[in-house]
């Protein structure tokens, strides 16, 4: 078809592998120089083709059109991203971009569904009818063979037996505008939930473990295929919501997935109990999906291929399968190749494209150039994480406005996605995973640019949050720190780190859980003493989910340290004399006490001490000792003074009125107080007396 369709010479080499050529794209007039730019469409697309009559076809009929070569217009080389936009859509819900070709388009159309008896709905005939005016109307065509005839009229017969049973048609009801959560009190009831959207009388039932996540997730592509919901058991019984629902559902089929490890003989027998069953197992995670695929498709043109160890890449991969109508198919990603037994599913479905779901560091480089050297035109969607992987997979398929659905499932566990994927691959809608509290980044940006007018929700709030389910994006939130000495006395700050641009800030100090303070800043004081210290920083953002952050918790505070001063003393050094502490500065507040030695011995407490000839001959110092709540108690000492002398002798009489000592000599001290004993001295050693009355 590629060499066929060129424009311009192809080179083809070793493993069939296509240089050089160029192409025009049909459907959306873009040109392409790389046989990589380019995909095989299927006019009317297989999941397309399923709907509308090949459900009851055998597997040869389904190949043969899958690989319908005989007409020119039932298979086209297209742009990948017009490809990925028709998806399996009608021409009621999608046309070419290129306006020159819609009326071919609506011809080759009919003539597909003409040469195989595909069905048209009548809103694909309106669509139809409203292509074939003017010109294009008139034009002739040749009606191509019929390759599977519709079977002839009986004659009048007036006894008719009754008309055969069509077989179960799956009918979904659909969901409101605005957001719908769907959640149940566990998985296994989350999943019935979901259930309840299909009407009684589904093709099958798909019954998988709801203990891990592999057999599930490769059934999801499976399920919307044929139509069925999937729902979770335990693996030792059935519980009976999920038995009443299965029975509601009325299924013609129950497939089991897993072996008898994954789901109990015990849950089978009650399950047939109900419809027939058919249990899908192998050896491990990989043979149980291959055998999945292998028993519900027998074509398919695209193929998602993830890795089996963990579930994201493949839950989000589920929405785009479905629409694509093609499976999902788990590989172990660590290999560096695909056993032979995944290689001979895709040969035998008549897969030409494989999209990988993941990065590298998910499914490898090597297996990617396995897949691309055995011929298979390979794609590769995956970002650093697991949102962003989900993000690119749905931009790839879904265009904008190109879906009024999606589901948001968390992506951080699995159960609650697994019945979601069944549901939105039937209704071909986008599944994306979130962090449950916010959405991230390149997820939060490719909803807003599918613009979806129908959220639904998998799972209860505390799974995935208001604020998520609101398309609220996630904050640039670091974990914030403390800085400063954790001591009474001093302050601590608040380190914010860098948060997302336009970000509002709000801060919350708790000393061991209780809220002491708010604002950038904290002063420790005595109320803190002993107790841990965090801080939390609250984001907000317009736009964005609201979002706490909190600090590692500091050392519990340690108390203050005092303010201290060395004390002096001051005051004449004699029997009789008062001697007084000088304490100095102390911090505000302290409560100093004062003890007072001579020659180390306890002489007395207070700021002053009267000198005794107890203390004669004896140094004196003063211990200060401070005290404050919140700090630790400090205790300073004076230096000590020289000794103690002893009282000088005193004038034995009276000073009377008017009486003085007089100034006989140089430098004496004149004392005119009346009525008490005097000395007259010129200094504080001097101990000559001179008296005159006058």
């Amino acid at each position: 078809m590629l060499i066929e369709e060129s424009l311009t010479a192809v080179t083809v080499g070793s493993g069939c592998s296509l240089t050089g050529g160029t192409w025009l794209s049909v459907l959306d007039g873009a040109p392409a120089s790389s046989p990589t730019e380019v995909e095989i469409d299927h006019l009317v697309a297989l999941a397309e083709a399923w709907r509308s009559g090949a459900s009851s076809w055998t597997d040869e009929q389904r190949r043969a059109f899958a690989n319908d070569l005989d007409v020119p217009y039932a298979l086209h080389a297209v742009s990948s991203a017009s490809n990925q936009s028709k998806a399996d859509k009608d021409p009621a819900e999608w046309l070419p971009s290129n306006v020159d070709f819609r009326c071919e388009y609506a011809i080759s159309w009919s003539l597909v569904k003409y040469r195989w008896s595909l069905a048209a709905d009548p809103a694909e005939i309106a669509a139809l009818a409203g292509l074939f005016v003017d010109e294009c109307g008139a034009t002739e065509v040749t009606l191509p063979t019929v390759m599977i005839a519709d079977e002839p009229a009986p004659d009048p017969d007036p006894d008719p037996a009754p008309e055969p049973d069509p077989g179960p048609q799956t009918v979904i009801s659909g969901f409101p505008n605005g957001l719908t959560r769907l959640a149940g009190s566990n998985r296994y009831i989350t999943a019935t939930e979901l259930s309840k959207r299909y009407a009684p009388d589904v093709p099958a039932v798909f019954v998988a473990t709801g203990t891990n996540f592999p057999d599930a997730l490769a059934a999801s592509a499976a399920a919307a295929l044929v139509g069925g919901p999937l729902l979770l058991t335990p693996t030792a019984s059935l519980p009976v919501e999920v038995r009443t629902e299965i029975e509601r559902l009325k299924p013609r089929k129950i497939y089991i997935l897993g072996n008898t490890g994954a789901v109990s003989d015990a849950v089978a027998s009650t399950l047939s109990g109900i419809a027939p069953v058919e249990r899908v197992g192998g050896p491990n995670r990989y043979e149980t999906g291959l055998g999945i695929v292998n028993a519900t498709f027998s074509s398919a043109e695209t193929a998602f291929i993830a890795t089996g160890r963990t579930f994201p890449d493949a839950l989000a991969a589920t929405g785009a399968a479905g629409a694509q109508g093609a499976p999902v198919i788990l590989v172990d990603g660590m290999g560096t190749t695909v056993p032979s037994s995944t290689l001979a599913t895709l040969q035998r479905l008549g897969v030409q494209n494989v999209v990988i779901a993941g990065s590298n560091g998910a499914v490898s480089d090597p297996i990617a150039a396995q897949l691309t050297r055995t011929g298979y035109s390979v794609t590769r969607y995956g970002g650093s994480n697991r949102y962003e992987t989900a993000a690119l997979i749905n931009n790839a398929f879904f265009s904008s406005a190109s879906s009024d659905t999606m589901f948001l499932s968390t992506g951080t566990n699995f159960p609650d996605g697994l019945a979601g994927g069944a549901v939105a691959g039937r209704l071909g809608a986008p599944l994306y995973v979130t962090d449950g509290t916010c959405v991230p980044p390149a997820v939060r940006s490719s909803i807003i640019n599918l613009a979806p007018v129908k959220r639904v929700v998998l799972g209860s709030e505390p799974t995935v949050s208001d604020a998520a389910a609101a398309n609220l994006g996630c904050l640039s939130s670091p974990v914030p720190a403390i800085s400063g000495t954790v001591r009474v006395a001093n302050t601590l700050t608040a380190i914010a780190g860098t948060w997302s641009p336009g970000t509002s800030l709000s801060y919350r100090w708790l000393a061991s859980g209780a809220v002491v303070g708010t604002g950038t800043s904290l002063a420790l004081t005595s109320a803190h003493q002993g107790k841990t210290i965090t801080v939390q920083v609250t984001g907000s953002l317009s736009g964005y989910a609201t979002v706490t952050r909190v600090s590692k918790a500091t050392a519990a505070v340690a108390p203050g340290t005092l303010t201290s001063s060395v004390p002096t003393i001051s005051g004449t050094l004699e029997v009789g004399a008062v001697l007084t502490a000088n304490p100095g500065v102390w911090t505000s507040g302290a409560a100093l006490s004062y003890q007072w030695y001579a020659n180390g011995v306890a002489a007395g407490i207070g700021r002053t001490l009267t000198l005794t000839s107890s203390h004669q001959g004896k140094g004196m110092t003063v211990r200060v000792t401070g005290t404050l709540a919140g700090y630790t108690s400090v205790a300073r000492t004076s230096a000590a003074t020289s000794a103690v002398k002893a009282a000088p002798p005193r004038y034995s009489g009276y000073v009377t009125a008017g009486a003085f000592c007089a100034k006989e000599y140089a430098g004496w001290i004149g004392y005119t107080v009346t009525g008490v004993k005097m000395m007259c001295k010129t200094s504080a050693t001097d101990t000559r007396l001179r008296w005159r009355a006058v």
